[in-house]
């Protein structure tokens, strides 16, 4: 069983092992779904497996490599629209940033563990609370299209470090 101080990586993690699953992932999705995963596409999400902190857009655009073309933000905006439509990377509303997506099957992406310090996101499973949103929605004849959850606090590195 996962823990949820286990959600989060140690400080020095190493995340090669996170890029290359997380990229495997979304050939395999793409591929499913009759999508290309672009080369654009692909170095945006793997900016943000590269670390399980959000990340906003201005802030992929400036460690994209543009490989000598010029910097264009569109580009990066409609990589992260693809790669959320395709359940890639899940937007941190409160950061107004994104986060590449770590969990699968029932409750994924609806709730995340959001540090306010380092930045650092975790998601846990969240089952429970997809079930019980959807028992609320039934019993008051309501159609949930999308739920998502953000608690916002300190991960457990900010807490044992005492940083405020």
């Amino acid at each position: 069983m996962t823990t949820l101080s286990s959600l989060f990586p140690a400080p020095r993690h190493d995340h090669s092992e996170c890029i290359a699953t997380g990229l495997a992932r979304a050939e395999e999705i793409c591929q499913d779904r009759q999508e290309r995963l672009t080369e654009n596409r692909r170095q945006v999400l793997e900016l943000l497996l590269a670390e399980h902190r959000s990340a906003g857009a201005y802030d992929i655009l400036e460690r994209f490599d543009w490989k000598g073309r010029k910097p264009a933000p569109v580009q990066i905006y409609r990589a992260l629209s693809f790669l959320e439509t395709m359940g890639l990377v899940h937007r941190v509303a409160s950061q107004n940033a994104y986060v590449a997506c770590s969990s699968r099957g029932e409750g994924h992406g609806t709730f995340l563990l959001v540090c306010e310090q380092c930045r650092m996101v975790a998601e846990p499973s969240a089952a429970g609370l997809s079930r019980a949103v959807k028992e609320l929605a039934d019993d008051s004849g309501f159609e949930p299209r999308a739920h998502m959850l953000e608690v916002i606090g300190r991960c457990p590195d900010c807490v044992a470090t005492g940083d405020a």
